[in-house]
């Protein structure tokens, strides 16, 4: 597996010099994309814990999951640990509350919300526990940046990703485009074939690995008469 880190700054700098563009203003929002992208390759790698800040609020029923979140672990409702209506195993997390609210209940949708049994909520009342990603400060443009996995594979991915994005808020970028039947000048097609790339790029096994798994295997056809007690102890052969 890849463990380097490295800023996804870098991925504006790529995209500059591929795509020709004159257009800055998207940078600010490239930290999100990044976080929401990382999200769909489900990619897990040096995350870190976070609980959402006391902003979050829940109107008509429903409240978005903040866009860093990488893994969502659980969700409080006024101290209490609310529920998860479609999963009985849930994850769990020592920054959460250890009492469960006994009259509501969660569940998340398909396009990045919850939906609660309760319709509205205050500002305070309602927390978000999750994983995300590590970020890094620039000091040039002062923005918090994920630090994402060293892959190739996942920068070509991650561009196309931020090139979707550009497309979808009307921005021209030489003669791509949305509708288009063609992967090379469609962002969107590009991304779901370079995302697969990527989730196996940075998630097949690495050489060092592929022999500390071979060495077992052999470790183990050579020595018939090994027994296990929490960790391997093998007995000397006859």
């Amino acid at each position: 597996m890849v463990y380097k880190q490295i800023s996804s700054k870098v991925i504006i700098g790529t995209i500059f010099e591929r795509f020709n563009i004159d257009y800055s203003g998207f940078i600010s929002r490239v930290p999100n994309w990044v976080h929401a992208a990382m999200r769909d390759l489900n990619i897990y790698s040096s995350l870190l814990n976070k609980t959402s800040p006391d902003t979050i609020v829940v109107a008509d029923y429903k409240c978005a999951i903040p866009d860093d979140c990488k893994l969502l672990i659980g969700v409080s409702y006024l101290g209490l640990r609310l529920p998860r209506t479609d999963k009985l195993n849930q994850y769990v997390s020592d920054d959460m509350p250890n009492l469960i609210h006994s009259e509501h209940s969660y569940q998340p949708d398909n396009n990045g919300y919850i939906i609660t049994t309760f319709e509205d909520s205050e500002e305070g009342e309602l927390k978000f526990y999750y994983k995300t990603l590590p970020i890094e400060l620039d000091s040039t443009t002062n923005l918090y940046f994920p630090l994402i996995p060293d892959d190739q594979n996942l920068i070509e991915a991650l561009e196309w990703y931020i090139l979707k994005r550009l497309l979808e808020r009307g921005h021209k970028v030489r003669e791509f485009s949305l509708s288009a039947n063609n992967e090379y000048l469609n962002p969107a097609l590009a991304w779901d074939k370079h995302k697969l790339k990527a989730r196996n790029s940075v998630l097949a096994i690495d050489l060092d690995e592929r022999n500390e798994i071979s060495n077992m295997i052999r470790t183990f056809l050579y020595n018939k008469e090994y027994y296990t007690s929490g960790s391997f102890n093998y007995k000397e052969t006859e």
